[in-house]
Order: C-alpha cells, then sequence, then structure tokens
C-alpha cells in the first residue's frame, strides 16, 4: 500500500500545473470554477433599441493549431438585460437574466418583452449582456497544454450568430479577435474599461 501511494505521489509531482489565461484580448477569457476550466466570451450591445432574439450559429477558438469547435449544443448562453445604463457602461440598476440556453436546450425566454420606452436623448440605455461560455472536457484541457508546450501561443476567436432588433432581422453578426495563450494571471481586474463591470462581479467576484 504505501508503495502504491509514493507511486502516484511522485507520478502527480512531476505533472507540471499551469495557470493559464489569455493576453491581449478582452473578447475572451479564460476561467476555471474551481472544478473545470471553461471560457467565457462577453458580446454587449448599447442603446435605445430592443434586441429580441440571439440566436448562436456556429465559431471555434483556434489555440495554436488546435481547434475547439463552438456547437450550439455544447455552449451556456445567458442574456442579461439593464434598462439604466450610461453611456459607458456604468449603472446602479441590476442586470436582469432574460435568456438562457444551456447546451442547445432554452429554459428563459423574455427577450422579447415590452420594454420601457426611452422619449429624451439623456435618457439611460439598455445595455445587453450576452455570455457564451465553452466548458472543456480534460482531453481538450490537454491538448491546450501540448499547444503551450511546443510553443504554438498565437489563438484566435471567431463568433457568428443572428439577432432580432426593433422587429428588424439582422443576420450574419459576428466578432473576431487575436489573443495570447499566457501561463500567468490575466489582465488586472482593476483595469477593465466600466462597461466590464458586471463581467467582473459575475465571473471574478470583483
Amino acid at each position: 500500500m504505501g508503495l502504491f501511494a509514493a507511486t502516484i505521489f511522485s507520478s502527480c509531482a512531476t505533472t507540471r500545473q499551469y495557470d493559464f489565461s489569455l493576453k491581449n484580448t478582452l473578447s475572451i477569457f479564460l476561467l476555471n470554477n474551481g472544478k473545470e476550466p471553461y471560457f467565457c466570451i462577453p458580446v454587449q450591445y448599447m442603446g435605445d433599441y430592443q434586441i429580441e432574439k440571439f440566436e448562436f450559429n456556429n465559431g471555434n477558438i483556434l489555440i495554436g493549431d488546435y481547434e475547439i469547435l463552438l456547437k450550439r449544443d455544447e455552449i451556456n448562453i445567458f442574456v442579461y438585460l439593464n434598462e439604466a445604463s450610461d453611456l459607458d457602461g456604468t449603472s446602479d440598476s441590476e442586470f436582469n437574466l432574460v435568456y438562457l440556453e444551456e447546451n442547445g436546450k432554452i429554459s428563459i425566454s423574455k427577450m422579447g418583452e415590452p420594454l420601457a420606452i426611452k422619449h429624451e436623448p439623456n435618457d439611460k440605455l439598455n445595455h445587453y449582456y450576452i455570455f457564451i461560455e465553452k466548458y472543456l472536457t480534460d482531453a481538450e484541457y490537454k491538448k491546450i497544454i501540448n499547444e503551450y508546450e511546443k510553443g504554438n501561443v498565437d489563438s484566435k476567436l471567431s463568433i457568428w450568430y443572428d439577432m432580432s432588433i426593433n422587429n428588424e432581422e439582422q443576420n450574419g453578426n459576428g466578432m473576431l479577435d487575436d489573443f495570447e495563450l499566457y501561463d500567468g494571471p490575466a489582465v488586472d481586474p482593476t483595469w477593465f474599461p466600466p462597461n466590464l463591470n458586471f463581467f467582473k462581479v459575475r465571473y471574478l467576484g470583483k
């Protein structure tokens, strides 16, 4: 029993532990909830309009040469709305969850419900926060480690989705970004712009 335990301990001790984060981007974050790592992609819209629909189509995360496909039935989508935001994204009001889709299954869908009408130029704005989460399997995370150990740290993100804004279909929306896989702490959240305050509270507890 003692030899078996010593063998396990020796094996664990030789496995390098990484504390990955992503550099040169505020479009995607690599986080860990204490149990498993996951990517979080925050998408924001702000204005005097209403988004009635958000429908994810596809996307990918390329870490070095390793491609992680973003499939609708393998991601979580949260849409939050604050109807009283300032132009820079700050607000004293709360964000309310208006849409929730987990692994392709919709459990909350309230984006089309009527909102307060904004009449004056200085009225507060509607601030939408869309969080797209992709949890990683052990096999996926090991492949990310392999890319890092080979020096393949240059990475890319792409996502594509359809929307409906003020009853008008706006299809073919997307986001592209480049970033770098990094073993170490991410950007200090104190330097984030004000419009990332809700992200900090929800995902970083700050």
